[in-house]
């Protein structure tokens, strides 16, 4: 919010007011202040979305009873009221403004089990717009089998990726490329993780890949380009054992037995490689 602290006129004046009492959140102040502009300034642009955050500062915490309801308020709150937000604030002030919001709602979707149907209805994706990365993997956590969902598997990647960085993921983003690779390259290219971006492009480049549906190989393909990454991605739980995840398993094999120097079986293994997929084995006979 940018207060015209020079300014002298009586309509920025009210509008300074109205704002600053949505920014602390004083409902009863931001009501004074709203009825005062309307009442010299029926036309002013602030007051339509100072209404709606008005009006969310005044309801009682939500109830959501059912997926159905949360959805429902899920969606309210990432548009009516986010757009109010920025008619009012400057972008940094509204994210902020909405955290609250987010957080009432975490609470009261707490309860509600996971509904693959409506993904969007699980607490876990409004503590992570809360910005509470530590309610995000316990809430997580309680998913039965999340390490087999594409779509909480993602939000325990971002929550971890937030706290501890990408080391602590890898073996997670192996497991998330096999089972759903459209999603791990929208997640890739959205987390603040330079080296995976840089990975995912050089992937993009050097793959001959024919859209994001060819990430399900990136596992193996990052294992060869980076061998440094092998130890985190044998940690990579079994997945759907897809030609894919076969590959990513057999060249971690592989470049075990290189390090013991074990030639012979080195021989089968890369004849295995080259079955499974021409490509990967022809990017890993270059870097021999």
């Amino acid at each position: 919010m940018q207060l015209d602290l020079f300014a002298h006129s009586r309509d920025v004046s009210l509008r300074n007011d109205l704002a600053t009492a949505l920014l602390t959140r004083d409902a009863a102040a931001g009501r004074r202040g709203w009825a005062a502009l309307a009442a010299e300034y029926p036309d002013d642009r602030l007051l339509a979305p100072a209404a709606v955050l008005l009006e969310a500062l005044e309801r009682p915490s939500p109830r959501l009873t059912d997926a159905a309801a949360a959805a429902r308020a899920v969606e309210d709150a990432e548009t009516r009221i986010a757009r109010a937000a920025a008619g009012v604030f400057d972008a940094r002030e509204a994210a902020r403004w909405l955290v609250p919001v987010w957080r009432s709602l975490a609470l009261a979707a707490g309860e509600l089990p996971y509904d693959p149907t409506l993904p969007a209805a699980h607490a876990a994706t409004m503590w992570l717009r809360a910005g509470d990365l530590a309610a995000v993997e316990a809430a997580v956590g309680g998913i039965p089998s999340w390490r087999r969902i594409p779509v909480p598997l993602a939000w325990m990647i971002e929550a971890r990726v937030a706290q501890a960085g990408l080391a602590a993921v890898w073996p997670l983003l192996a497991e998330l490329a096999w089972l759903d690779p459209v999603r791990f390259g929208s997640l890739a290219r959205r987390l603040d993780a330079p080296a995976l971006e840089q990975l995912v492009h050089d992937f993009d480049g050097g793959f001959e890949a024919d859209g994001d549906s060819d990430l399900v190989w990136f596992p193996a393909w990052a294992a060869i380009a980076e061998p440094r990454l092998a130890p985190a991605l044998r940690e990579a739980q079994a997945s759907r054992s897809h030609p894919p995840e076969q590959a990513a398993r057999l060249v971690l094999e592989m470049l075990a037995l290189e390090r013991q120097g074990r030639h012979a079986e080195l021989i089968a293994d890369r004849q295995r490689l080259r079955a499974l997929h021409a490509g990967l084995f022809e990017r890993y006979m270059r870097t021999r």
